[in-house]
């Protein structure tokens, strides 16, 4: 009896910390793209981890918002599984700003008006001095995590391939 009480709690815990284990697996797979973390704000359901670019002219930094949709029930795991969004902001800065840039502003705001993010669309938003581009997926945890290489592996495309995309929404409004 005890042995199945013992396996009962161990499958719970499990359950209610495979978001912390994707976060470990993102802060692994941003360092292997030359990403270390420089910030974390963990809250209940939700972790942001922001990353440091090295070597990159272009990106000031990157911020990784793993927001858990399902809790840790058995039920919902066998109904709904592990699903999580995960937003990933990409920042340029531009320490200068002139009046033709508060209307390129405008521009944008007034286009993000008709983009969502967890559709596939990448959405713009000027700051004075920051150029933030964000992007959201739906994602299933048990494909990032536990599965050894494959998983990090399949982790790494994701992050690589979501950041080469806002890199190349950005580059446009970076300033010599």
């Amino acid at each position: 009896m005890f042995s199945f009480l013992s396996n009962f709690k161990h499958g719970q815990e499990m359950r209610e910390s495979k978001d912390e284990i994707l976060v470990g697996e993102i802060v692994r797979a941003m360092a292997r793209l030359q990403c270390p973390a420089m910030g974390f704000i963990a809250n209940t359901g939700q972790q942001l981890m922001r990353f440091k670019p090295l070597n990159d002219p272009l990106l000031n930094s990157v911020m990784v918002i793993l927001d858990r949709k399902t809790g840790g029930s058995a039920l919902q795991q066998a109904v709904i599984g592990s699903k999580a969004t995960i937003t990933i902001q990409a920042e340029v800065k531009n320490y200068l700003a002139d009046p033709d840039d508060l209307v390129k502003m405008y521009r944008t705001d007034i286009a993000n008006i008709f983009k969502v993010p967890m559709l596939g669309d990448v959405r713009l938003d000027h700051q004075l001095n920051s150029i933030l581009a964000t992007k959201k997926h739906l994602i299933d945890i048990d494909d990032y995590i536990l599965k050894g290489e494959e998983s990090a592996q399949r982790l790494s495309q994701l992050l690589n391939g979501v950041i080469n995309e806002l890199r190349q929404k950005l580059a446009p409004y970076k300033k010599a």
